[in-house]
């Protein structure tokens, strides 16, 4: 017996890195799984990839018609909606301290981190709580757990998540729906490998990349590190976690 049989979950961002993983770890463990990304090719070979109970659904996690479709899609197609899993977003390059940012970079990081959970949940929990309950597993990251970071918008909008996260957790438990934050550290998705340009890689050099993988104690992390932590908070599992905020980052936060 799967540890999510006759669960359906739809995940955002799941062409690739962590939401990719699990998807494939979702349909293993006997759920049927809803790939909504942006990228057309990457998110149907991701469904692809995770097996015949798996679809692929375009999404904008930032346009709220698209959200909205695609969570009618999934309770159309498989019946419910028991998880759901925001997965979308990302930070860039060219966010840093705030005297210095562009304000391009805060509108584009706030949509994509921040709006598109929101109108992921606006148009999902009506359908976890017609399914008597489920589990919303956010995305937030470690840095929103520690003061010293440089990238002050995405900071901010990952810190959003776990205020909204908490506020989810309170007002949705009477309808049985978890809410739960993961802040994971630095993890080796292929947009970050290509960041890096090789530098996690080779395990050397003087760059900035590899000072930053130097302050992992147990190194950075691999998308499916943080999908197995995904895994058990959309299962029963984990029924007494709700409005948790769990660092994912080998304990670079604690000091």
């Amino acid at each position: 017996m799967g540890r999510l049989d006759g669960k359906v979950a739809v995940l955002t961002g799941a062409g690739s890195g962590i939401a990719r993983a699990a998807a494939q770890m979702f349909t293993r463990e006997g759920a049927k799984v809803v790939v909504a990304e942006i990228n057309e090719s990457l998110g149907a070979d991701s469904a692809d990839r995770a097996g015949p109970n798996a679809i692929f659904v375009p999404t904008d996690v930032t346009d709220d018609a698209s959200v909205k479709n695609t969570m009618a899609v999934a309770a159309d197609t498989f019946g419910r909606i028991d998880i759901l899993h925001n997965c979308a977003g990302g930070s860039v390059i060219e966010d840093k301290n705030i005297t210095d940012v562009d304000l391009a970079v805060w509108d584009r990081t706030i949509p994509l981190d921040l709006k598109g959970p929101m109108l992921c949940c606006r148009h999902g929990v009506p359908h976890l709580q017609a399914a008597g309950g489920g589990s919303i597993i956010n995305m937030s990251s470690v840095v929103a757990l520690r003061g010293n970071h440089p990238s002050h918008i995405y900071a901010a909008a990952k810190g959003g998540i776990i205020a909204f996260t908490q506020s989810l957790a309170g007002a949705y438990s009477k309808d049985g729906i978890r809410a739960n934050a993961v802040c994971p550290g630095l993890v080796l998705t292929d947009r970050v490998r290509a960041r890096a340009e090789g530098a996690f890689d080779n395990v050397r050099g003087d760059s900035d990349a590899y000072d930053t993988f130097k302050q992992y104690p147990f190194g950075v992390g691999q998308p499916e590190d943080i999908a197995n932590i995904v895994l058990f908070l959309a299962s029963d599992e984990s029924r007494m976690v709700n409005g948790a905020t769990i660092p994912a980052e080998g304990g670079i936060s604690a000091y």
